[in-house]
């Protein structure tokens, strides 16, 4: 995905902290959040990206620091006078209105008159999908389509921001994954900043331009998502973007430039600069992603470097399979996914197998 680094910022975020009596959950929060840009905070529980999200919307006050929104130091401002609108985890849709009354509610005070609010009404129902929703009840709903009235009724008001906390987190899989394109073609449909909070990780790769991972009030790597799963800044971050595999290693030499280490089970390998994130702290230990390493069958090749191993553990999806796999006299264990095609067959716990892999996809951490 890419997305113009040229933009004027929607958001800013200088040195911000936040304390509960004695807990400290912002921890000098630095950043910016582009207009139009798709953004997610991500994390586990409890790291402070929905506190965060909440100084945003006005819900919180900070302790020290500034948030800026369009420009504008957003000290004193109450949540009621931001350009930001925010649907909730629960969707919070009133079951005594229809559908076009929950989408109307923020227009009650305003000035047009009532065949425009009605217009407007229509106008954001189409929008989400919902063309023709407007008397239902809206108790009788769906789940996803309880999440679109919630959309429709932020976007009514036309903020400049929404912020969005964990919206897809109550609906079922298949209908997740469904509403993460559509959130993602509206959200280029209207070309305002959204600003996502999961603790999903998929669901940040699929649909930002940019993520901030956060760790204990703190963002550890702020970045696109490529880069994000491709060189994580750190060891925490790595783990938690997806599957990586951590090998152990001794590092043979450190020219500044380029770094030798002798990875167990892998051997030695020389890693560019690139390769080698700013050191945390911790035993050296390089990784590498599942699917950058490969089965190889029969005859066939390794394209760069091979080693030897053995199954495992085999765990069959359907579309892909994934093997953990000893590296040959070793006791290192490392997965590797292999996508299902017909003629490929699965192959069973305790084959020995040969690997292709490539000293490219290695990341150094220290």
């Amino acid at each position: 995905m890419t997305f113009a680094e040229d933009k004027p910022n929607m958001i800013e975020f200088k040195d911000v902290h936040k304390y509960y009596g004695d807990y400290h959950a912002l921890r000098g929060i630095n950043g910016t959040i582009k207009a139009g840009e798709f953004f997610s905070l991500l994390g586990p529980s409890g790291c402070g990206k929905t506190t965060l999200l909440r100084t945003i919307a006005g819900f919180e006050g900070i302790s020290s620091g500034a948030v800026m929104i369009d420009g504008k130091n957003m000290a004193g401002v109450p949540a009621n006078a931001r350009p930001t609108n925010m649907v909730f985890q629960s969707y919070a849709i009133f079951p005594h209105m229809t559908v076009g009354e929950n989408v109307g509610f923020g227009l009650r005070k305003d000035p047009r008159s009532k065949e425009d609010k009605a217009k407007a009404v229509a106008e954001a129902l189409e929008m989400v999908g919902l063309k023709g929703y407007g008397g239902r009840a809206a108790h009788a709903l769906s789940g996803g389509q309880r999440q679109r009235v919630a959309l429709a009724r932020a976007l009514i008001l036309k903020p400049k921001v929404l912020l969005l906390d964990e919206p897809l987190s109550a609906l079922d899989k298949k209908m997740r994954e469904h509403m993460q394109i559509e959130l993602i073609k509206l959200q280029r449909q209207v070309g305002i900043t959204f600003i996502l909070v999961t603790h999903d990780q998929e669901e940040a790769l699929v649909m930002s331009d940019r993520i901030a991972v956060m760790f204990e009030g703190q963002i550890a790597q702020l970045a696109d998502p490529e880069t994000l799963y491709r060189r994580p800044a750190t060891k925490q971050v790595a783990d938690f973007i997806g599957t990586m595999n951590f090998v152990p290693c001794d590092i043979l030499s450190d020219n500044g430039g380029t770094i030798e280490v002798d990875a167990k089970g892998l051997g030695r390998v020389t890693l560019s600069a690139d390769q080698v994130p700013p050191a945390q702290g911790v035993d050296p230990v390089v990784g590498l992603r599942p699917e950058t390493l490969t089965l190889l069958y029969d005859d066939q090749k390794a394209a760069d470097r091979e080693v030897t191993g053995v199954i495992d553990e085999v765990i069959y999806f359907g579309d892909m399979t994934y093997y953990d796999v000893y590296l040959g006299g070793t006791d290192v264990e490392v997965r590797l996914s292999m996508r299902n095609v017909p003629g490929r067959p699965v192959l069973d716990v305790g084959t020995e197998v040969r690997l292709a892999w490539s000293p490219t996809a290695l990341v150094l951490f220290r």
